[in-house]
């Protein structure tokens, strides 16, 4: 029996095993085999090879099964049900040579990329690796390493062997990836030469770990290169992220929730280590404002936590149907995002601040602790007059702990600004500081009357917000670091000039 929706559909090729009924007619998407890795693996459960992509045709194995046909254009599909599945006929056995030579053809040139891409990262890894790790150790199992009296050096060879030693670490997975796709394409262009050596779900397994080495050693190298670009003097620092409602009122405060969620999200996927300092809870939903610190993650997680969140520092502007307005109109809000190094106090000591640039202020911290957040002026405000820079802190129950604390953070933002504006000195550091509002925003996300994220100094876009405020940043922020380090290459480039 054969169904006929077009004189050209490919359900022309194949003969059903038992009766069957048409369902229902719908567009369809087509895309060749050959440029989708994933059909072809689709293909092999089968008991049918297909030259098209598993977009355009698709069977479900099982006692009742799913059969999708549509014409070589892709104008249209037909769905049709049986109770078993359908067999191939001669014509589709004679093209299933030609398919397996295409499909490793393109696995072959993909993990050509993976190598190329591993052989250039090594070549940026000392030879001696091995060498300076073992060195490192030998020190810090000295038992007068850890006195008192050493810590400046005590500091330094703890971050340079975690440094190394993840670098080292890095290049053993490269290697044994890149060992195992070896292994796996030697495999399957034996198994093309002689189809006797593996079974079909044998050759499934080979390309799938072919196809997984390859993801693996182009998507950890590529993240690699991103890393390099990452060699600012606190790039390497874990940083305090600082999210604060701005215009916008109950929507604002629900905005920096959702930034929360985002970075906290993000941080996970990236494998940093990421803790709640701060919160000041909204008076509706939300928050007013939310400290997180990030670190580089346990056992060989995230790197440069500074470096990598750096980037965020701005206003992000919200643009959607707020779900507090009565009338359910379009509204705009926005939250400000700042991020600082979290340094040690040996780098933070050398730094003077003169008492007439700073404003101080105590106040009530509020929410949630009893009298002494309600009653006690417990909390302080440090601002940097020259700059325009604000230090909040909270945290503590005591007055002076948190003048302390704010203290440090405040020092600790100067010194990463003044080095990225490269002055001198703290006094000549120019006020970078905006008001999260109209028009001062780096990336706009916009949900409502369509879907978009923007960011305003790179021209990075993406229309799958969903995905980006569930924690997918790695696109943009690479976007942005390599756009800085290109802007860096051509100031210099001038300057040498």
């Amino acid at each position: 029996m054969l169904v006929f929706v077009s004189s050209k559909l490919l359900v022309s090729h194949f003969r059903v095993v038992s009766g069957f009924s048409v369902t229902k007619l719908q567009p369809i998407h087509l895309r060749p085999t050959s440029v989708c890795t994933s059909s072809l693996i689709r293909n092999t459960q089968f008991p049918f090879q297909s030259l098209h992509c598993h977009h355009r045709f698709n069977i479900h194995t099982g006692t009742r099964g799913t059969f999708r046909s549509n014409d070589y254009v892709g104008r249209t599909t037909t769905t049709a049900t049986t109770t078993r599945c359908f067999a191939t006929t001669d014509k589709d056995k004679n093209n299933q040579q030609h398919l397996e030579e295409g499909f490793l053809t393109d696995l072959k040139q993909q993990f050509q990329v993976a190598v190329d891409l591993y052989e250039s990262n090594l070549k940026g890894i000392p030879t001696n690796l091995n060498n300076i790790v073992n060195d490192l150790e030998t020190e810090v199992a000295d038992p007068s390493f850890w006195d008192a009296d050493n810590k400046v050096r005590n500091a330094y060879v703890t971050s340079q062997l975690s440094k190394y030693r993840r670098l080292q670490q890095r290049r053993n997975d490269w290697t044994s990836w890149k060992e195992d796709g070896d292994a796996a394409l030697e495999m399957l262009q034996a198994a093309n030469a002689d189809d006797t050596l593996f079974s079909p779900e044998e050759r499934l397994s080979l390309a799938r770990e072919l196809e997984e080495c390859s993801h693996k050693l182009i998507q950890e190298g590529d993240r690699y290169q991103l890393e390099l670009l990452l060699s600012g003097p606190y790039d390497d620092q874990p940083c305090r992220i600082l999210l604060t409602a701005g215009a916008g009122g109950t929507e604002a405060n629900d905005w920096v929730a959702d930034l929360k969620r985002m970075y906290e999200r993000h941080a996970q996927k990236m494998g940093y280590a990421l803790q709640i300092e701060d919160e000041q809870p909204g008076d509706v939903v939300g928050y007013k404002s939310v400290e997180l610190l990030v670190s580089p993650g346990v056992g060989g997680g995230g790197s440069h936590p500074y470096g990598w969140f750096r980037g965020e520092k701005g206003t992000h502007r919200l643009v959607r149907l707020s779900p507090f307005n009565a009338n359910n109109k379009r509204q705009t809000t926005f939250a400000g995002v700042d991020v600082a190094p979290l340094l040690d106090d040996n780098d933070l000591n050398d730094i003077e601040i003169p008492e007439k640039d700073l404003e101080i202020t105590a106040m009530r911290s509020g929410g949630a602790g009893g009298q002494n957040v309600n009653k006690v002026n417990s909390a302080v405000r440090i601002k940097h007059l020259p700059s325009g820079l604000n230090v909040k802190c909270t945290q503590e129950r005591s007055q002076a702990m948190n003048k302390d604390l704010a203290m440090k953070r405040l020092k600790a933002q100067l010194l990463a600004i003044a080095k990225e504006q490269r002055v001198a000195e703290i006094k000549e550091i120019r006020g970078d500081q905006v008001e999260a509002s109209w028009g001062t925003q780096i990336r706009n996300y916009i949900l409502h009357p369509y879907k978009l994220i923007k960011d305003q100094r790179t021209g990075w876009e993406t229309s799958n917000v969903q995905n980006f405020l569930d924690g997918d940043l790695e696109e943009c922020i690479a976007e942005l670091l390599k756009t800085q380090a290109k802007e860096q290459q051509e100031l210099q480039r001038e300057t040498e000039q």
